[in-house]
């Protein structure tokens, strides 16, 4: 009985050194196998496509807001009319800002891993395959295989084997006895086009990650004439572009039909490239790309120099980003001589029982001072009104279209036309000049592309043709209007119009994940097109003087069996329409 007993400790202690090594290693099998399980990356892949269609479809936090307090409680503030009580909540988890939020990262990472190891875990049993094929298979796989031939007389092994060989196959051969045995392999590194694909997923995602780290975003509004920073002021490798010239062709219609911008890079005070750049062909310096992202044409450039020093104390180009009412007139006389067909300007403002007019001058080459009249809110169906300022003033109302004869000259009102307007804000003026008011800025005999801008409000053709012109509200009691050139002095201020100038938008962007969206772009390309266009196939062969049994292997959707048929045929086997074994 002792010796019993002694003998079935060391079984018991064994058992539980078993299950202490259990303990330790199931966790871990257990984990590794939820990793490497097909269902679990279904989960994964279901879960990130879920998530990223909410962050199409739900409205994610601009750019320009992320990270300022003030800015994203305006923006929040706004979606509640969208989402009402919800937008808490799906701000405080996150819908907002899904791309850049950390259980998003974390769903990427657990998708990193368990594609990684998936690749791991199927790599060893692909790659002995591919290393180390069965050569010899048993007898009875010839009856059973799912592509199997059975010949009938004799078969030249010399002819099968070249046949093979043709057909690009590498072909191993040997003797047993009275059976020569044959082995082909064809395309055996096909088999890990399946393994580049998984691998894509996983350089498509540290694409992701390395763009969110990384990438660098920098939008610039530029002059013609301007440079402004890429960075911050303080940084040492401080960048600043130039743009010296912008372009738009645009279509008949007012479809903008091409933007490019001719712009100079510098670097350390010294230039360093002069490119041109489209919305589709970005320059590039440094892993730097400059696009063209945006276009406006409607602006004008004016300089103030302080006439006792000389000094120019103001040089900026103002975009004229507002409309403001003009009347297009012509006027002929008795003779049918045309005297004026220009787009009036109507800088001024008067009130006339209770109603509000803009209101503008023109005079005619006898010295008549014509004053055209509009309502303020005026559309295309309002009249403009037409009077002198003699002694006895005759008013006419001419609606859009309409044409009037009075003292001898025919007056035609074309039509209401929009031109660019906008405000100077921060214009030196002199001592004698109330800064209440902002000082108003009208364009006039203004064009870009061919009748339109880059935001769809259409601008017509100039009527009177000629240079631009800058009427300027607020400088003098009266408005002043400046040619390309022209300049007004007013109390040691010389106020001068250098003339119309074209904005362009440029984005300045550096992504270093491009590359790597390269690399996983033709990684899943060239796996799938491994996979699918040449994928493996094996064949094994038994030949006897009696006859010869075939055996394969290849893709489920292949039909394997009639190649096997042709290189039977090849190597002189007279085979019937059909075999009882051929499947």
């Amino acid at each position: 009985m002792a010796a019993g007993r002694a003998a079935s400790e060391p079984k018991r202690r064994s058992a539980s050194g078993w299950t202490r090594s259990l303990s330790l290693i199931n966790p871990l099998r257990a984990v590794w196998w939820l990793f490497t399980n097909v269902r679990f990356a279904i989960v994964l892949l279901v879960a990130i496509t879920l998530v990223s269609l909410a962050g199409v479809l739900i409205a994610q936090t601009p750019l320009n807001v992320r990270g300022d307090a003030v800015l994203e409680a305006e923006w929040l503030a706004e979606k509640e009319g969208t989402f009402g009580f919800l937008t808490s909540p799906m701000d405080a988890v996150g819908l907002f800002d899904i791309f850049h939020a950390s259980w998003f990262s974390v769903l990427l990472a657990i998708t990193v891993i368990s594609t990684a190891a998936y690749v791991v875990s199927r790599f060893p049993g692909i790659w002995s395959t591919i290393s180390r094929p069965r050569k010899r298979v048993p007898d009875r796989y010839f009856d059973q295989a799912p592509h199997r031939l059975r010949i009938e007389g004799a078969v030249d092994v010399e002819r099968l084997e070249a046949g093979l060989r043709r057909s690009r196959y590498k072909v191993e051969r040997w003797q047993e006895g009275e059976a020569t045995f044959l082995f082909a392999d064809r395309f055996q590194m096909a088999q890990l086009g399946t393994l580049l694909t998984h691998a894509a997923v996983i350089v498509f995602i540290l694409a992701a990650v390395v763009s969110r780290v990384d990438s660098f975003s920098s939008g610039l509004f530029l002059a013609e004439g301007s440079t402004l920073p890429v960075f911050p002021v303080k940084h040492e490798n401080q960048m600043q572009v130039e743009l010296v010239d912008s372009y738009a062709e645009f279509a008949p219609d007012g479809q903008p039909l091409d933007y490019r911008s001719d712009l100079a890079i510098y670097r350390g005070g010294e230039e360093v490239l002069r490119c041109s750049s489209t919305v589709n062909t970005p320059c590039s310096y440094d892993g730097y790309r400059f696009y063209q992202v945006a276009y406006f044409g409607f602006g004008a450039e004016l300089v103030v120099r302080d006439t006792a020093t000389g000094n120019v104390i103001y040089r900026e180009t103002l975009a004229l980003a507002m409309r403001s009412p003009a009347a297009h007139l012509r006027i002929d006389n008795e003779n049918g001589a045309r005297l004026i067909d220009q787009t009036v300007v109507l800088p001024d403002t008067f009130e006339i029982n209770d109603e509000v007019f803009h209101g503008g001058l023109i005079r005619l080459d006898d010295g008549t001072v014509l004053t055209l009249l509009l309502p303020q809110d005026a559309d295309d169906g309002d009249e403009l009104l037409v009077f002198d300022l003699g002694d006895s003033p005759e008013t006419l109302r001419l609606a859009a279209g309409e044409s009037v004869e009075s003292g001898g000259l025919v007056f035609s009102y074309i039509g209401l036309e929009r031109i660019p307007a906008g405000f100077a804000l921060d214009l030196p003026l002199p001592e004698s000049i109330d800064a209440g008011e902002p000082i108003r800025l009208q364009m006039n005999n203004v064009i870009f592309g061919t009748d339109t801008t880059s935001d769809g409000t259409n601008v017509e053709a100039p009527s009177g043709g000629g240079e631009p012109e800058l009427t300027i509200v607020g400088l003098t009691s009266q408005a002043v209007t400046l040619s390309a050139g022209g300049a007004l002095l007013i109390d040691g201020y010389e106020y001068k119009f250098e003339g119309q100038r074209e904005f362009s938008g440029i984005d300045v962007r550096r992504d270093r994940s491009d590359y790597l969206i390269w690399i996983g772009a033709a990684a899943i390309v060239i796996g799938l097109m491994i996979t699918f266009w040449v994928p493996r196939r094996r064949l094994w062969a038994k030949i006897t003087r009696g006859g010869a049994s075939l055996a394969g292997q290849a893709a489920g959707q292949a039909d394997y069996t009639s190649e096997m048929r042709r290189l039977a045929v090849q190597a002189g086997a007279e085979l019937a329409e059909e075999t009882e074994d051929d499947d």
